[in-house]
């Protein structure tokens, strides 16, 4: 059982917090953060369609809101484990059509090599909807 549980090291969790320092700021305005910060090959993962896809050079809240929605994150919390960190935090704001939008979700990521490698993006599939469909 117990090669079920990975033990963590001091330095696999300095590295991590030391990278989700710099990763958060940039995410909460809604921006990317620089590239030395992801691999080259980063992906993220959604339960909501189930499927991977490399990420974009600008974060999918701030496509949102350069055509028209206004979106922000709240109450955001992030526990740091070796390899990586989990955020939780909720998505609010209006669509472009000025419908209500309020996402809980959850990211899981994933630091290889002292770069973010993975995400992997838990969200309400229903309430994912109003934003895209």
């Amino acid at each position: 059982m117990s090669e079920l549980i990975e033990v963590p090291s001091a330095d696999g969790i300095a590295e991590a917090y030391a990278l989700a320092q710099r990763w958060l700021p940039a995410f909460l305005a809604g921006h990317r953060a620089d590239d030395d910060v992801y691999a080259e090959d980063v992906a993220t993962w959604h339960n909501t369609s189930e499927t991977v896809s490399k990420i974009q050079q600008t974060p999918s809240r701030t496509r949102a809101n350069a055509a028209g929605a206004d979106l922000r994150v709240e109450n955001p919390r992030i526990k740091v484990f070796d390899g990586g960190w989990v955020l939780q935090a909720t998505t609010v704001g209006t669509t472009a059509d000025g419908d209500p939008v309020r996402i809980p979700n959850c990211l899981v990521v994933t630091v290889e090599n002292g770069r973010i490698a993975r995400f992997e993006e838990y969200a309400d599939s229903r309430a994912v909807e109003v934003l895209f469909g």
